[in-house]
This record gives C-alpha cells, structure tokens and sequence, in this order.
C-alpha cells in the first residue's frame, strides 16, 4: 500500500514537472542588456576601484522602436544614478529624456565605484557563500506599439572581508565547505544503514 502511495506521488510530480512549464510560455521581450566589469580583477579589496560597464539594446530581430523612459544603476552603496534627464547625451536629437531605439540598436554606460567595507553583503545563493558588493542597472520604457519593456541585470563582485586592525585576507573557501561536506556524507551514510537494517528485518 505505502509503495503504491509512494509511486504515485512520484508519477503525479513527473507530470507536473512535464506539463507545469508547458502551460506558463515565457514571452520574448523586445530589450536586452548585460553589465560586466572591465577590468575584472575578483576578488577586490577594499579601496579598490571597480569599473562597471553596461549596456541596453534593442534586439535586431525586434519589430519595434523602443522608447526608453528611464535607465539607471544603483551601485552596491545605493546610491542611485540616472542617465536620463533633459540634456543627458544619452536623450533624443531634441535634447529630451527620452532614448529612441530602433532595431539594432545598443547604448553603453560606464560607472565606477571604489570599494567599501559598509556595502559589503553575505552571498548564499552559490554553493560557497561569500562577501560580495552587488550593483543593479535597470531600464524601462515603452515600444512602438505601447508595450511595456524592461530590463533588469544586477552584478555581485566577491570581495575581501579585512579583519579588523589586521592586514585583509581572501576567505578560504575549501576550509568552509569541508565541513559540510563531511557532515552530509554522514548524514547519507546513517540513512544507508538505517535502510539496510529495516530490509534486514523485514
């Protein structure tokens, strides 16, 4: 009776991870954009100077203008930079806010930003956490046919956590993940005997 519950618990999960996908289509955006950092020198210390690039497109392969509204970055210290205002020479031929985008069409930004232990957060969402500092570029706007579109690209660069009054140090992480591993193998191997006792005594 369980295994019957068993395999039909695991046959219900099959098909809803089959069909599930299936039936939320993910619709192609006419906007693209990435940010990287140039130079990439990872791990960065404090003091050290990052150099942030950005970009926004509007795909070749897109049938519409995009009409860019506003684009701007947070760096990891939140400060908030806009690239769009009246004037910016990222605006209009008419001097406006406004970035017009045709097919093909591709505008870069460069921001810098210099190290700062307050900005520091702890990354968990990898499988060894680390110190990072983490930077967000976002645009928005409309196309020509009135559609919504957006980007949103966030950057997290692992940086060196100093120790306080003493020189700075890249944090190993073998020594943190040793553990953890060491605790899951026992963890499996007790659930393997425990296995095997009850088909013994079964």
């Amino acid at each position: 009776m369980k295994k019957t519950l068993l395999y039909s618990v695991i046959a219900l999960a099959l098909v809803l991870g089959l069909t599930l996908p299936m039936a939320v289509p993910v619709m192609a955006q006419g906007i693209s954009g990435n940010k990287y950092r140039d130079p990439d020198e990872e791990p960065y210390n404090v003091g050290e100077t990052i150099y942030y690039v950005m970009n926004v497109t509007n795909p070749v392969t897109n049938s519409f203008v995009n009409n860019l509204t506003r684009i701007w970055d947070t760096l990891p210290d939140g400060t908030v930079i806009e690239f769009l205002y009246p004037g910016s020479p990222y605006g209009n031929a008419a001097g406006g806010s406004v970035l017009q985008q045709d097919p093909g069409d591709s505008a870069s930004f460069n921001l810098t930003y210099i190290v700062d232990a307050h900005d520091f957060e702890w990354i968990t969402s990898v499988a060894v956490p680390y110190w990072g500092v983490r930077n967000t570029f976002q645009a928005e706007g409309v196309d020509s046919m009135g559609s919504d579109v957006e980007i949103l690209v966030e950057d997290v660069a692992e940086v060196i956590l100093p120790p306080i009054g003493g020189e700075a140090f890249p944090v190993n992480k073998l020594s943190i993940l040793v553990p953890w591993i060491a605790l899951g193998a026992a963890i499996i191997a007790g659930a393997a005997i425990f296995v095997r006792r009850r088909q013994v005594r079964s």
